[in-house]
């Protein structure tokens, strides 16, 4: 996704901070084009992204990891 990601695509990730804040994840969503979705169980939170941004989202200091939300089998479709 990173290395040939599709224009017309939305990339939905799971995402954990290590040394970085809430305000720095949204303040690095809004640079690219992102939403945060919902705060999830163990301090995870879903964003999304168009899947041309996720290379930039991925620079961003503090993480600590990013996975898609379909590798991890969260029920994304459904809102749930």
């Amino acid at each position: 996704m990173r290395d040939d990601p599709f224009a017309d695509q939305t990339a939905t990730l799971v995402v954990e901070l290590d040394a970085a804040e809430r305000s720095d994840l949204d303040a690095t969503l809004d640079e690219v084009d992102g939403a945060f979705e919902r705060e999830l169980q163990l301090g995870s939170y879903l964003v999304s992204m168009p899947e041309t941004q996720v290379d930039a989202f991925c620079e961003m200091d503090g993480l600590a990891r990013v996975e898609t939300a379909n590798t991890l089998g969260l029920a994304i479709d459904d809102g749930e």
